[in-house]
């Protein structure tokens, strides 16, 4: 007779529940780094076992969202959780929240909306730059802090937590059971965009508002335009976005793509120059090159160049004469090439 063999399970590493037993140190000035090697983190823990490694840097990535939000609530930033939808009661129905500095609401004067892309939590643009650089440029705090110290109120979109498990708004559907419990008003990104500007940011008394828009978060606000463009029109007097992942055909009626090519810059991953103007009309608004191959270092690579465009149309910055007409003459040709293209794209859309 033969015996079957005992099949041994290998034993893996118990996934650690801080920084410290994963082995890392997050320093003072932003860097999440090793405590021996003083590198970032390592995504390959246990070779060849991509499973594992996913559920590691999941952990990992947890622990370095719960710093960032602890942060976000405390001074210089001072952010304060509102539940949404409205009315839910946080203690027993299913609900999700954003993020408000104390006067967003009531301020008279000048509001920074900040939207993030896919796959992060509250208050982050990257987590891969949160990892690689310092959890400041890859978050919303630094941001935040420029724009605090110019006299903004803010507010943060909380785009991704669309399902509910566990007791709390996720990132992504539970696959366990097959059956996905959504927030309301924010079963999806966009969603959640266009509720957020329906309910709060159209009733802030703020005379100005800004926002920075990250990849989907440019789509989701490209839809918004739609539905809350009475508001936009008169109150929003700049939208900054980097890789989004909008069209121009999203936007619905001339008034609405005139206010995105007139308000609107996008900079994005791209091969050309830092710098350079990279026409592509789908976007329908003026496409600028980072000098980046990898998406997630756009916006901390220009971050001067955005904010100063958002300072400049929000009137913080005064633009010296000669060089706001040396950068019209500039643009010019750009722009009159720009407006052909779409009108041929108009007219061969009206005869498909």
């Amino acid at each position: 007779m033969y015996r079957r063999r005992k099949v041994e399970i290998e034993e893996k590493p118990e996934i650690p529940e801080n920084l410290k037993d994963f082995g890392y140190v997050l320093k003072e000035n932003g860097e999440v780094r090793s405590i021996t090697q003083d590198l970032p983190y390592e995504f390959d823990y246990l070779p060849k076992d991509r499973p594992y490694n996913e559920e590691r840097y999941h952990k990992f990535i947890e622990i370095i969202g719960d710093e960032v939000e602890d942060r976000l609530q405390k001074a210089p930033f001072n952010f304060q959780k509102v539940i949404v939808p409205i009315g839910a009661d946080p203690a027993k129905d299913v609900h999700s929240y954003i993020y408000m500095t104390p006067n967003a609401m009531t301020t008279t004067d000048k509001l920074m909306v900040l939207i993030p892309g896919n796959n992060t939590r509250i208050g982050q643009w990257s987590r891969r730059v949160m990892c690689d650089s310092n959890i400041q440029s890859g978050s919303m705090m630094e941001i935040s802090e420029m724009v605090l110290e110019k006299g903004y109120e803010v507010i943060i979109l909380n785009s991704n937590a669309n399902f509910w498990y566990n007791g709390r708004a996720q990132l992504v559907a539970q696959t366990r059971t097959g059956v996905a419990v959504t927030v309301p008003g924010s079963e999806t990104p966009e969603e959640h965009c266009q509720y957020v500007f329906h309910n709060f940011i159209r009733n802030t008394k703020a005379e100005k508002v800004a926002v920075i828009a990250n990849s989907w978060g440019g789509y989701s606000f490209a839809l918004t335009l739609n539905t809350e463009f009475d508001f936009i029109k008169q109150h929003v007097k700049v939208v900054a976005m980097t890789d989004s992942v909008h069209i121009r055909d999203m936007i619905k009626g001339e008034k609405q793509r005139t206010f995105m090519f007139d308000n609107c810059y996008n900079w994005s991953a791209s091969t050309d120059k830092k710098g350079t103007l990279v026409p592509d009309v789908r976007f329908g608004c003026t496409n600028i090159s980072s000098g980046e191959e990898i998406a997630d270092y756009t916006l901390p690579t220009m971050l001067k160049d955005i904010m100063n465009f958002i300072f400049v149309k929000m009137g913080d910055i005064e633009v010296n004469s000669d060089q706001e007409e040396s950068d019209d003459d500039e643009l010019k040709e750009l722009t009159e090439e720009d407006l052909r293209e779409l009108s041929r794209i108009d007219i061969l859309s009206s005869n498909a």
